[in-house]
């Protein structure tokens, strides 16, 4: 069965999210359906009808209490592969933030999300893929649909790997009269260890370039500065709540709010959400 993709599109809005998801449909040979919770009148139907033939996909107009809730049911009827929505708006400090819908989505998506951030352009394609990786369920589940779309779309992959420790300092930390101070070096070269191992694990499998990036430092600011060299980056859920549904947490929110390629959440529990995609005819 063909995935799909369903973008989220505003007549009075810029079209980012849209020209990912059809960026996306033609690197992975998904459908693609433009859907569009205001197109309410005559003027924004007939706009959302024309993107629609320009971009050859089906269109919907959504009917419902908000945009958001009428966007996951229209992914639950079409069984979306991914969901694609904005995802700034700026605060009164001028900080980034997730808008309304993105975030409404961001807890409870039946599938996938992919936040693109406002002023994105296609560019090249997706040339670059990063998967945010730790040793846990949520990051190896990011490494393999990450890796699924590289290979798909015959992009190199980059996989990042970032831990922030408490209670360390740049020289040493951790130690008292029973245990020796672990130093940033050390947990540093864990860290590149273990993400150096997932790689091996899968780059067998994979066939495409794969590069190794670590740092000892806060996650989130590592991600969003990565994300300046990405096309896209993958990246797990929250590792606890309900199963099916994507959930942010505090790093996958400050990224997604903030990075500046677009972002994929995987649905947690949901195994091989993005090697749908990767088998996509």
């Amino acid at each position: 069965m063909t995935p799909t993709v369903l973008a989220a599109y505003q007549p009075e809005g810029e079209r980012a999210p849209v020209d990912f998801a059809a960026a996306w449909a033609a690197a992975t040979g998904a459908q693609l359906v433009i859907a569009s919770a205001d197109a309410d009148g005559t003027e924004q139907g007939e706009a959302l009808s024309a993107l629609g033939r320009e971009l050859r996909a089906d269109t919907q107009r959504l009917t419902g209490a908000s945009p958001a809730r009428a966007l996951h049911e229209a992914a639950e009827e079409l069984r979306a592969g991914l969901v694609v929505v904005g995802a700034t708006e700026h605060g009164a400090t001028g900080r980034k933030l997730l808008g309304s819908t993105a975030q409404r989505l961001a807890h409870g998506a039946p599938c996938p999300l992919a936040v693109v951030p406002h002023g994105w352009t296609a560019g090249g394609g997706l040339k670059t893929v990063g998967a945010a990786y730790l040793d846990t369920p949520e990051g190896h589940e990011a490494l393999h649909g990450a890796a699924a779309i590289a290979r798909r779309t015959g992009a190199s992959l980059r996989v990042l790997s970032a831990e922030k420790p408490h209670g360390f300092h740049e020289t040493q930390g951790g130690g008292d009269a029973l245990t020796p101070p672990t130093t940033y070096a050390e947990i540093g070269s864990a860290l590149r260890a273990n993400a150096e191992r997932a790689v091996a694990a899968v780059a067998g499998e994979a066939g495409m370039p794969i590069e190794a990036d670590v740092s000892v430092g806060d996650p989130g600011e590592f991600l969003v500065a990565a994300s300046r060299h990405l096309d896209v980056l993958v990246m797990g859920s929250r590792g606890y709540g309900p199963r099916q549904a994507v959930l942010l947490g505090g790093v996958s929110a400050r990224v997604t709010a903030e990075a500046s390629c677009p972002v994929v959440v995987l649905v947690r529990g949901s195994e091989g959400a993005l090697e749908a995609f990767a088998g996509a005819a």
